[in-house]
Formats: structure tokens, C-alpha cells, sequence
């Protein structure tokens, strides 16, 4: 089986790292350690995510679950990006997604799943909404919640 006996001393200082946020130079450190144990594939993994390289980060952490399944740390890193990915995706596809129906020639429109409009006005006061709302976003806030 594989072994995580490797040089521990390298393994505090990067964890000490990426405790200070520096996941750049942990992520450096790393790519210099030849043999690769499971705790090499955990500590990558969270400083890739950390830099943006999401897939890379999931396939080290999946990795270093696959190599030493009992660790608890690993498993819950690993569920816990999952659970962050699936969310993510399932909200950026919610996010304004409209709803089109040709009724009569009537449009409809939605400004989230639950608020719509069928011709008329309405669909001009629709179309304000969700540009206010998506403007309000950009600042961080949420004039419309979508559910």
C-alpha cells in the first residue's frame, strides 16, 4: 500500500504555508518533492483549488482519498468540493433563467424560476427587474432571490 512517511518536516512547513495563505509557494514547494504519498496529493490538492486549478485540485484530493481511504481529512475535503461544485453548478444554472413560451404570439418571460409575465408591459418591467437585480449582484447584494 502506499506509505505517507515521507519527509514530515516538509509536509508541516507547506501545511504551515497554506495556514498563512501562501498557496503559491506551497503549491512550488510541492512540485518539487519527487516521490508522491497520499498527503503530497491532499496538501496539492488544496493549494491548487486555491490558486483556481479546480480540476487539478479535485483529481489530487480524489487521488489521495483513493490511496489512503481512511483518512477522515482527506474524505472531508473531498466531500466538501463536491458539495461546493454540484451547488455551484446547480445555481449558475438556475441563475436568470428564462423561460420562453409562444402563446398566441405573446412572450413570456421569467425573471427567476417562480416570477413570471406574459405579455404586455409586463415583460418591460420584467426585463428592468432583472437588470436591477443582476446590477445589484455585481455589488454583492440581491434584489431578487431565485431559489
Amino acid at each position: 500500500m502506499y506509505s505517507n512517511t515521507y519527509n514530515n518536516d516538509n509536509f508541516m512547513a507547506i501545511r504551515k504555508l497554506i495556514d498563512n495563505n501562501e498557496f503559491e509557494k506551497a503549491y512550488n514547494f510541492l512540485k518539487n518533492i519527487g516521490e508522491k504519498c497520499a498527503n503530497w496529493y491532499y496538501l496539492n490538492g488544496i493549494s491548487a483549488m486555491n490558486l483556481g486549478y479546480y480540476e487539478e485540485g479535485e483529481n489530487s484530493i480524489n487521488k489521495a482519498s483513493t490511496m489512503d481511504p481512511e483518512n477522515l481529512e482527506y474524505k472531508k475535503a473531498l466531500d466538501n468540493y463536491v458539495f461546493y461544485r454540484d451547488d455551484y453548478r446547480d445555481r449558475s444554472h438556475r441563475y436568470n433563467r428564462r423561460r420562453h413560451s409562444d402563446l398566441d404570439g405573446c412572450c413570456c418571460c421569467c425573471c427567476c424560476d417562480d416570477l413570471c409575465c406574459c405579455g404586455g408591459d409586463c415583460c418591460e418591467d420584467c426585463g428592468k427587474l432583472w437588470c436591477l437585480d443582476t446590477c445589484c449582484e455585481c455589488f454583492g447584494g440581491d434584489l431578487v432571490s431565485c431559489f
